[in-house]
């Protein structure tokens, strides 16, 4: 409520003075749970009687409440805690098992690799069109591997439902 009778006395209605505008809408809140002292009720509701934005105020809150209350009612469907659990550690354990079997294999190609190039390109006993052959065919395996890996990572980032259960 604004205006000059603030803190003025009541006539009539509720003892003690107009509750203001700022100390009614803090004491709204406990109004609305049914916290309020029983000797403030009269004055926050003699003041939301007469104050249209304290009473409109009131009126959201009430709203807000009935809403959240509807969330709370809907069901929603029992999650086996455990089960989750055991998913998510699976997930990790296959996760972690993958990326150290990577780095494993990352190792041994680059060791074949470095094996590779000693003793069979730099090599003077062994014929070019032989090196070239095996340089060919290596490279092109690495480039087939990385384009599948490319295309499988971005087949999954884009997978529409990836999401969805089976």
């Amino acid at each position: 409520m604004s205006g000059g009778n603030d803190g003025e006395r009541r006539q009539g209605g509720s003892p003690g003075p107009v509750l203001p505008c700022e100390e009614a809408r803090i004491r709204l809140m406990e109004y609305l749970d049914g916290e309020l002292a029983p000797a403030e009720l009269p004055r926050l509701e003699d003041h939301l009687a007469v104050c249209v934005s304290c009473r409109r105020e009131e009126m959201v809150y009430r709203r807000l409440e009935e809403v959240t209350k509807e969330m709370v009612d809907e069901e929603y469907p029992d999650v086996d805690i455990e089960v989750a659990w055991e998913t998510i550690y699976r997930r990790m354990e296959r996760g972690f098992g993958w990326l150290i079997m990577s780095v494993g294999f990352i190792v041994l190609l680059g060791y074949g690799a470095w094996q590779l190039l000693n003793q069979f390109f730099l090599d003077p006993t062994q014929p070019f069109l032989l090196k070239f052959g095996v340089g060919a065919a290596v490279a092109g395996a690495i480039v087939l591997l990385i384009s599948i890996g490319r295309e499988v990572s971005t087949k999954y980032r884009s997978e529409r439902y990836r999401e969805v259960q089976r």
